[in-house]
């Protein structure tokens, strides 16, 4: 009993020091009035934020909104503000989505959060029962809290007015790296980047890579595709909510998700270039498990034209990109491939487009009805796009063919070849909740850090790059966080990127 009081007092005194370092919390005060559960809800989420933060498992996806402890915003929730101030009905869904935010950042630190800490939210006989109580109260609170937010203009009126999320770029490191000067040679490197890279699609494009050491990865979905159109009337009937988003529709999303998959044609040199499921190594470094091919996958939307679109998000692990040698500032633990299929009104592909994991190498590939539009400044990253869109008839799929080490994307083509090795779509936020190995120090544990950044995979390019502003460079990061432009700003989930970046054509001939 006495070493249980003594654990719990050091905890208690490790989270007094974490709130003495942020010096000036939220005030959550505004919640006095609304309820008389409310405050004490409102003060009890902030006690679990500062365990949160004392046993380092905050969850860095969306952002905490000061003063409205139960929501998280994102750039998309952001996109919908001046639309939630004149229109009660996306008031209401823009608030739930901030919610459902909320809920979905907090169950993931909970889940995270070592046994030890879980022992001052509440004092009970074991760890699960401290978990289990834990979340029942997440809940309630969350939901008491924002149906007060609901009810009251005024609190809405304080919501609308709160910051929002910040970018991703330091302006002091762009301040004190001299930007204006240096991001001149950064911008002829970009260049010469572009020209190699449109080089590489002009030669790919007109080929067929099926020999070794080329290896196939097809979708482990039903083989036999549907005409891609017999699915635009379930798409166009589907349920929308006020923001204009799909809501949860299990059948539809997945019939989605798995239908624009892509094919994975990749040259293999090594194992390092033989995609997988993430996991814990034995170092406490995440790892790639190569036996169990693993694509992740996620359901996202963006802006277009004053509509909302929906946007599918594929992610491709490696366990590293291999350095050629010392002064190799682009190699490192894991490398990361992301592709994005944005749709149209009826459901269809209207823009592809592509990053690595650290926010690296953004590709476009829009079809005929986008026109890019001219860049508001010379000498920024904008758009490139080396080749246009493709898209797949019945019966087939689009193919990705990446480069052995660098991964770097080569060609988009389509094929109605199915075959090759199968690979297991699974969601994308399992990724912020792994299990942690047998003997470790808790049960589970993000993949990213609270920072955004995934811990051991920094690249010696930061060294040089930082004063482009984006930070970390070239470390692999979370949903969020990847800042997509070395030269301008660019977010790769800015719900205006394309709009910014495109007019709509409505006769392409």
């Amino acid at each position: 009993m006495k070493v249980r009081v003594a654990v719990a007092t050091l905890v208690a005194g490790v989270l007094a020091l974490a709130g003495c370092a942020n010096l000036r919390a939220p005030d959550v005060s505004i919640w006095g009035g609304a309820d008389p559960e409310a405050l004490a809800c409102a003060q009890w989420l902030q006690a679990l934020d500062r365990a949160v933060d004392a046993a380092g498992v905050r969850d860095a996806q969306d952002t905490p909104v000061a003063a409205f402890p139960q929501l998280r915003a994102s750039r998309l929730s952001d996109a919908f503000r001046a639309e939630a101030a004149r229109d009660p009905a996306v008031m209401a869904d823009w608030v739930d989505l901030q919610h459902r935010q909320g809920l979905d950042g907090r169950r993931v630190e909970l889940a995270n959060m070592p046994d030890r800490a879980l022992s001052m939210l509440k004092d009970t006989a074991s760890p699960e029962q401290a978990r289990a109580q834990a979340a029942q109260r997440l809940h309630d609170c969350s939901t008491r809290l924002t149906t007060a937010l609901l009810a009251s203009r005024s609190l809405q009126l304080r919501l609308l007015a709160s910051d929002p999320v910040p970018d991703a770029y330091s302006r002091a490191a762009r301040w004190a790296g001299l930007y204006p000067l240096t991001r001149v040679p950064f911008s002829w490197g970009v260049q010469r980047w572009q020209d190699e890279t449109r080089a590489v699609f002009e030669r790919e494009s007109a080929q067929v890579r099926t020999e070794e050491p080329f290896r196939r990865y097809t979708p482990a979905a039903p083989a036999a595709l549907h005409d891609p159109t017999t699915g635009v009337q379930a798409f166009e009937h589907a349920r929308l909510d006020a923001l204009g988003m799909l809501r949860s529709d299990d059948a539809l999303v997945q019939t989605l998700l798995d239908r624009h998959a892509p094919v994975l044609e990749i040259r293999q040199l090594a194992d390092h270039d033989r995609p997988g499921r993430i996991v814990w190594g034995a170092d406490g470094l995440p790892t790639v498990r190569t036996d169990e091919p693993v694509v992740y996958r996620r359901l996202s939307h963006t802006r277009l034209g004053g509509e909302t679109r929906v946007q599918l998000v594929y992610l491709i692990w490696f366990s590293e990109r291999p350095r050629t040698g010392p002064l190799d500032l682009l190699g490192g633990r894991l490398d990361g491939v992301i592709w994005r299929v944005t749709l149209d009104a009826q459901g269809q592909p209207l823009l592809y487009d592509s990053i690595h994991a650290c926010g690296c190498y953004h590709l476009f590939f829009p079809n005929q009805r986008l026109r890019e539009r001219p860049s508001p400044q010379r000498g920024i990253e904008w758009v490139f796009s080396p080749a246009p869109l493709v898209r797949p008839g019945a019966g087939e799929r689009v193919v990705l063919r990446l480069e052995a080490a660098t991964h770097y994307l080569m060609a988009v083509g389509v094929s109605s070849d199915l075959g090759g090795t199968p690979y297991t779509l699974e969601d994308e936020d399992t990724l912020r909740s792994l299990p942690w190995p047998a003997g470790g120090p808790q049960a589970r544990r993000s993949l990213y850090g609270p920072d955004g950044l995934v811990a051991g995979t920094q690249r010696g390019e930061r060294w040089l790059f930082w004063p482009m502003g984006v930070r970390d460079p070239g470390a692999q990061r979370q949903w969020g966080h990847h800042a997509t432009a070395f030269v301008g700003r660019r977010h790769f989930d800015d719900p205006d990127l394309i709009e910014r970046r495109f007019e709509q054509v409505t006769d392409p001939r």
